[in-house]
């Protein structure tokens, strides 16, 4: 009930408050935009889109959206869905193009060889692109310049070390625990010809059971952090010098940058003899299929990405999707984050489809296992045995 009322408050703010969010007005060219980003973000947003207006001959129209897929495909059944949506996490993709609401980016729009790869997947169905990703996230190895002598190259070494220097992070959240998970063989959905097969489940196989036996042993057997730890606890832990290797995203580094600790960020080591790959997500940006100025959308949305990505990290600290020799100056230039790009470059993109949202409960499931209440096995059960109800549940709605 919650949820729909939601949903329904979404809608009407579209009807009510936005004008109907459609570029029908007359004679008048109008583009409108819905955006998830920060309403600082969206101000210099408006900034640029205004520049273009001067000289494209069309008024931009940009609006704050918190809505769901299930209002932006109400708002197009209805004709008042925006040309474009900027600044979305790439999982919301797979919905709306299945539904045949986005527009295929033109060839030689942009430059693909100047992107990182794997942002480029976010965006990909059937090998052919519906969006550009504006932005990437993903996650490394921190650690203490004081104290770390030598960065560990295997996950064995990073333990060895933990156990005498200090290692805690988020160990619950399934996203920064998958590549312990990957190394062993596991993986959410299989890949198949560019397109995920969400029948073909890898997260109860014999790779995922060992993977999450090593998770439950950083806890119980080796004592690196407690059942119940999370991530502010971990960052502040890591920030406080009381311990010396800690998992996070870049989205941490303002805030350790500021404490004045002397630290590093590393890509993950090897286990099993393989490299750990971390998860890739994206903010995208994409064409409505049923917009009236494709042309001229793409037109602004490449100006738009070109002239904001400065801006961007300046506010938000949001990571250009770009190789390193073609990313701002900033990224350039700080070693941290060109770490970021590196294990960006060797990643696994979160799959972008609409069944990854059954994870969601994952980590109530994770807390399970570290705390010793269920095996192994009975964990990679429990997670698989949720896709597959959340599959059920999506099919009858």
């Amino acid at each position: 009930m919650r949820r729909f009322c939601k949903y329904l408050c979404t809608l009407l703010i579209c009807i009510l408050f936005l004008g109907g969010c459609t570029n029908t007005q007359g004679d008048k060219k109008e583009i409108v935009i819905w955006s998830h980003l920060t309403d600082a973000e969206i101000a210099e947003l408006r900034i640029l889109a205004d520049k273009w207006s001067e000289t494209s001959g069309y008024k931009v129209k940009i609006h704050s959206d918190k809505g769901d897929n299930r209002a932006y495909i109400e708002a197009a059944k209805r004709g008042i869905e925006p040309d474009i949506e900027f600044g979305v996490s790439h999982d919301r993709m797979e919905k709306l193009n299945s539904e045949k609401l986005l527009a295929q980016v033109p060839d030689n729009l942009i430059d693909k060889n100047k992107y990182v790869s794997s942002s480029l997947e976010t965006v990909t169905f059937g090998n052919k692109m519906y969006g550009i990703p504006i932005s990437i996230e993903t996650y490394g190895l921190y650690y203490n310049k004081n104290k770390v002598k030598k960065v560990p190259e295997t996950l064995e070494e990073l333990i060895s070390q933990g156990e005498k220097l200090g290692f805690q992070y988020d160990i619950n959240n399934f996203y920064l625990s998958f590549p312990i998970l990957q190394a062993n063989g596991a993986y959410i959905f299989k890949k198949q010809n560019g397109s995920y097969n969400v029948k073909d489940i890898g997260l109860n196989n014999e790779g995922a059971i060992k993977g999450y036996t090593m998770i439950r042993d950083m806890v119980r057997k080796y004592k690196l952090m407690p059942e119940n730890i999370e991530s502010i606890t971990a960052r502040n832990s890591f920030k406080n010098g009381e311990t010396s290797f800690y998992i996070s995203g870049s989205w941490d580094l303002e805030e350790l940058n500021k404490s004045g600790l002397n630290y590093g960020v590393a890509a993950f080591p090897k286990y099993n003899g393989k490299q750990m790959m971390s998860f890739i997500t994206s903010q995208v940006v994409y064409v409505s299929s049923k917009s009236n100025y494709k042309e001229k959308d793409w037109e602004l949305v490449n100006y738009l990405i070109n002239n904001s990505k400065g801006k961007l990290f300046d506010i938000t600290g949001r990571i250009p999707p770009f190789k390193i020799d073609y990313n701002i100056k900033e990224v350039k230039d700080s070693e941290k984050l060109k770490t970021f790009i590196e294990q960006s470059q060797y990643g696994e993109v979160l799959p972008n489809v609409s069944e990854i949202q059954a994870l969601q409960d994952a980590n109530k499931i994770m807390m399970e296992l570290t705390a010793g209440k269920i095996t192994p096995e009975e964990c990679g059960k429990k997670i698989e045995q949720n896709i597959l109800d959340f599959i059920v549940k999506e099919k009858q709605k």
